[in-house]
């Protein structure tokens, strides 16, 4: 994102609102909307993943605003939890409003082959559709 631009960051795992992790974000960043993103949600065990899909899949999660003077304090941190097998990328993201926007989202560049794909791609809510 360039400089002076709003920093978004939509989470699809356990730093959504009710996830374990939550709390790694919470008080910092401030919630805009559902929203989704094109990609294929895998469960990785105690923790989601995703990869790039087609414009079938889809993936449901939470949009976020981090303010101007902790940004990158807040995504160091971020990445440091992500660890290796993780890379935060700029995705277009859609609001559940319908409205676009760019936003940092953590895809997942390990092995997927023995993991279990959410069809639904709601981590939170792996049966809904």
């Amino acid at each position: 994102m360039a400089a002076g631009e709003t920093t978004r960051l939509f989470v699809y795992g356990t730093l959504r609102q009710g996830a374990p992790m939550h709390g790694l974000i919470d008080g910092d960043a401030r919630f805009v909307a559902r929203a989704r993103f094109i990609g294929r949600l895998y469960d990785l065990g105690a923790y989601p993943g995703v990869t790039d899909g087609s414009r079938r899949d889809v993936v449901h999660g939470e949009l976020y605003e981090l303010p101007a003077d902790r940004s990158e304090r807040i995504l160091a941190a971020l990445d440091r939890y992500e660890g290796r097998s993780f890379e935060r990328v700029i995705r277009t993201v859609t609001r559940h409003d319908g409205d676009t926007t760019e936003a940092f989202v953590y895809l997942f560049r390990g092995n997927v082959r023995s993991s279990r794909r959410v069809r639904s791609g709601d981590f939170l809510n792996p049966s809904s559709s």
